[in-house]
């Protein structure tokens, strides 16, 4: 229960903060603005009148969100819908969501900015993503009575304990959290020791995807591949990757029959630098609507689903150096055998969790080849990490609905 002195003592903290942010700010301004960081203390939003507002960190708790915005966009389309980052590089990845989507940094958690941000936004609800737990957020939630959903919420021994040391202050914010729906059993434990807030298991999000289905043989047909060839897929290659495997790739035609590779750009701006490495051979390319060579460089976005649909092995690039990886869930999504590099920080969870379904092999420079090559020759092999990543996916096919389920319980 919280007292006179402890309320007291919380008003002259956040008027210390506020005071060192003014006589810090001919020293802050300069550095945010040089990082692109200015809308971080000058929030410009649109109000929501009522709409939904979701926060996240980063780009990858953006990128396990996309399917969840999708959908709420479709079930919601009298409601403007927000999300936020932390980042700016999560800003970049929210921005190509969905055109109708608002996006924006979050401000620095300091009262008259955070007042400011949400008084401009006016949510009626506000979605969370995983461990961002900020006071003032959750304090203008409790103070204006807007229900707080934690999604895919995560927390570990570690983050307990360091939380904990702040408890009085969470509780006095706690009654604005309406429902945390966790990952797993061990996080749902673990919020439960820190807020009084109902806990629901959800499972991850990040494994809840809603791709499109396709007809492989009639995507091969239409690329001039025929059924029996063999076809790798490099997708969202990146700096160094190309080379590699063309330098790898006269070997691999001579010992498998029918050999197609087709790389995706992860950025199709760089096709002039990948078209450089193919001086004397041949190649097609996806903006050109011509037939598909050995070599098929797909220079567009949009395209790379249809082709982990009809890969005989998916490679996972920005993973053979360090670019910190991409999402392997969409190949897995398609039941295909994997192969990622060492590389792969920014998916880590998901790489684990595969990995330690036998569902992805994880290679590096010098035994990609090989690696290529005992995959290319066992279809059983394939067959077997194609299923097991398959299900790795369907065992959290219903985290999507339990938060679609979760938040409407707080807006209809």
């Amino acid at each position: 229960m919280f007292t006179v002195f402890s309320f007291t003592l919380i008003l002259i903290l956040e008027i210390a903060l506020e005071l060192l942010f003014i006589l810090l700010f001919p020293l802050i301004y300069p550095i945010l603005k040089l990082k692109d960081y200015l809308p971080a203390i000058q929030p410009d939003f649109t109000s929501t009148h009522q709409g939904i507002l979701i926060h996240a960190a980063s780009v990858g708790e953006v990128n396990a969100l996309q399917t969840l915005v999708q959908r709420l966009l479709q079930r919601y389309q009298d409601r403007q819908i927000t999300l936020t980052t932390t980042t700016v590089t999560g800003l970049k990845a929210a921005s190509g969501i969905d055109p109708k989507l608002q996006t924006g940094l979050s401000v620095l958690d300091l009262w008259h900015l955070r007042h400011k941000q949400l008084k401009q936004l006016d949510p009626s609800i506000i979605c969370i993503m995983e461990t961002e737990i900020w006071f003032n957020l959750l304090a203008f939630a409790r103070i204006h009575k807007i229900p707080v959903v934690f999604m895919n919420a995560r927390l570990s021994e570690k983050s307990l304990r360091r939380y904990r040391l702040f408890q009085p202050l969470l509780k006095m914010v706690s009654p604005a959290i309406k429902e945390i729906m966790a990952q797993s059993e061990a996080d749902a434990v673990r919020f439960k020791q820190l807020f009084s807030s109902k806990v629901s298991l959800a499972g991850n999000l990040k494994f809840a995807l809603d791709l499109p289905s396709y007809d492989p043989p009639e995507i091969r047909q239409s690329l001039a591949y025929s059924l029996t060839d063999f076809v790798l897929v490099w997708g969202s290659s990146r700096p160094g990757e190309e080379a590699l495997i063309l330098s790898i790739l006269p070997e691999l035609k001579n010992r498998i029959p029918g050999l197609k590779l087709i790389i995706a750009l992860r950025h199709p701006q760089r096709l002039s630098e990948v078209l450089r490495l193919l001086p004397d051979q041949s190649y097609s390319l996806s903006s050109k609507h011509e037939p598909a060579g050995d070599i098929h460089v797909i220079d567009e976005l949009g395209y790379l689903n249809q082709v982990w649909a009809i890969c005989d092995l998916a490679i996972v690039g920005g993973s053979f150096f360090d670019f910190g990886g991409h999402n392997p869930l969409e190949p897995a999504f398609y039941s295909k055998a994997i192969i990622m590099g060492p590389y792969h920080s920014s998916c880590r969870d998901s790489v684990n969790l595969l990995n330690g379904q036998n569902a992805i092999r994880i290679s590096d420079v010098e035994a990609l080849a090989e690696d290529i090559l005992k995959l290319a020759h066992d279809p059983e092999l394939r067959a077997r990490m194609g299923a097991a990543a398959k299900t790795v996916l369907d065992q959290n096919a219903m985290s999507l609905e339990k938060h679609l389920n979760g938040i409407a319980a707080w807006i209809e």
